[in-house]
């Protein structure tokens, strides 16, 4: 009878997930759920010695998990995955980039469940040893259990719609088993050799920069209710470029570190496996990357982000894909702020001053912004701040899209400072720019009845005659294309095609 009371609770539990489904699903979810129940809370019993503590802890971990999950869906369009697990942490030292998504009613529910089963752990009295070891039996058991039943699940990797055909508990137990599990570990190795960047090196030799822009894409797309004034330099640039068009990338509203992946090492999401989530994870020997190919052809490599080198595990995952520097937020200290974080201007600053570093050795810098790095619902806008971004006015629906444009202002001036100086730079410089994702403003995309899911990008230089081809493509594609531009177009200028061909490499 409890164990059919504790089964049922937990289907009602599960219940308050947004990708909640009904009980009519295949028999070996039905299994796999039951079975990770038993796991849990066997395994906290033989650890604990508390059955009714143990059920609660149960209960309190698929409920917080809907909670998170919902909130991420909330914010991102995608529900809690297996790798959200391991940025836990992160939670606690970057409580500001988690936290306010989460909100106030649903962190009072989840401290409210953490206090509850601390109350019973501290009231109930532990149970026999010889009991201890029998759940712990079970919990063995289970195990081999789950795991067979995780391989047997038909998942698509496309979390909503795998949470709502197996249910959220089944689905999300089966991700962590299947994610962590020595084949995609070794799937992932694969995968990293196929990497258009596993080999060669450049034959000639510009410097190469590549611009990250948090959040970045042409708000423009939304409708006429957009000002064109924060994309005056991102226009230009766009005209001039080598390339130039919208880019789909396999992040949206977050998980900047999905398309930066992509974006060094060639690799699409399907080839990832279960790595697409979180790639920076299984990075854990040298990797094949846009920053390896350069360091072939003797180039310096350096990576650049005013922010903490250690989250999504950056210091550890570039260290592995052959940067030979990684400036983070130390190098920054007396940089201008923009609202809490380093401003785009100081980045550009940086790129600027790497560039004039007396080296012979050519350049390729990857810098990642993090001036519009949200929530934006946190920042100030005063009124009559929107006149010059937007025509929807002051109203409170519009804020984070007025805050939004303000930073995209800031984007657009790093952009202007760059190419200037690139302009009158006789040194042949390429330059890439590109939007990680679509910035988190699920207020504002709803409020105007539309989702755009595609950030923007340009490819220029500061030789050659180009005109803005455009191409839409995919992130993981602008790696080769930059190989492209590197190499001045048939019937190109003399001058600039002698340079490239003996500078020193």
């Amino acid at each position: 009878m409890i164990a059919a009371a504790m089964v049922a609770c937990s289907f009602a539990v599960e219940a308050i997930s947004v990708t909640r489904s009904s009980l009519r699903r295949p028999p070996v979810a039905l299994m796999l759920h039951l079975a990770a129940l038993a796991a849990v809370t066997a395994g906290c019993i033989a650890l604990t010695g508390r059955p009714l503590f143990s059920m609660g802890v149960a209960f309190v971990l698929i409920g917080l998990l809907a909670v998170v999950g919902n909130a991420k869906y909330a914010s991102l369009r995608e529900p809690l995955v297996f790798s959200d697990l391991s940025l836990f942490s992160q939670v606690f030292s970057h409580p500001r980039l988690y936290l306010p998504f989460l909100g106030f009613g649903k962190l009072i529910i989840v401290l409210v469940g953490i206090g509850a089963a601390a109350g019973a752990f501290i009231a109930e009295r532990p149970v026999a040893l010889r009991q201890r070891w029998a759940e712990a039996v079970v919990a063995l058991i289970c195990l081999p259990v789950c795991i067979a039943l995780s391989r047997r699940l038909p998942l698509t990797l496309q979390p909503f719609s795998d949470q709502r055909r197996f249910g959220f508990f089944s689905a999300s137990a089966a991700y962590l088993i299947n994610g962590l599990s020595s084949a995609q570990r070794r799937a992932f190795t694969r995968a990293e050799g196929n990497s258009p960047f596993s080999v060669g090196r450049p034959d000639v030799h510009p410097d190469v920069i590549v611009i990250q822009s948090e959040s970045y894409f042409d708000a423009r797309r939304l409708g006429e209710c957009v000002s064109g004034e924060p994309y005056a330099h991102f226009d230009r640039a766009k005209r001039e470029s080598f390339e130039q068009g919208e880019l789909s990338v396999p992040a949206w509203g977050a998980n900047t570190m999905r398309s930066e992946f992509a974006m060094l090492t060639g690799l699409t999401s399907v080839e990832l496996g279960y790595a697409r989530f979180y790639p920076y994870m299984f990075v854990r020997r040298a990797c094949a990357s846009l920053a390896g190919y350069f360091r072939r052809g003797g180039y310096r490599t350096v990576a650049l982000h005013p922010y903490h080198a250690n989250f999504f595990g950056r210091r550890r995952a570039f260290a592995h894909m052959h940067f030979d520097r990684f400036l983070d937020i130390e190098h920054f200290e007396s940089a201008s702020r923009v609202g809490p974080y380093v401003g785009d201007l100081a980045v550009a600053d940086k790129l600027i001053a790497l560039l004039q570093a007396s080296d012979d050795k050519p350049l390729f810098a990857f810098a990642i912004t993090m001036e519009n790095h949200g929530p934006l619902h946190l920042e100030t806008v005063s009124p009559g701040e929107s006149s010059s971004r937007h025509t929807l006015g002051d109203d409170a629906r519009w804020l984070d899209l007025t805050a939004y444009l303000r930073h995209v202002e800031n984007a657009d001036a790093m952009i202007g400072r760059l190419t200037d100086y690139l302009r009158g730079r006789n040194r042949p410089t390429v330059l890439c720019f590109y939007g990680d994702h679509v910035p988190a403003m699920s207020s504002v995309f709803d409020a105007l009845e539309t989702e755009p899911t595609n950030s923007d990008y340009f490819i220029w230089r500061n030789f050659g005659s180009d005109i803005g081809k455009r191409r839409d493509v995919g992130v993981e594609t602008l790696g080769s294309t930059i190989q492209r531009a590197m190499m001045p177009a048939d019937g190109g200028d003399t001058d600039s095609r002698n340079e490239l061909q003996h500078m020193p490499a």
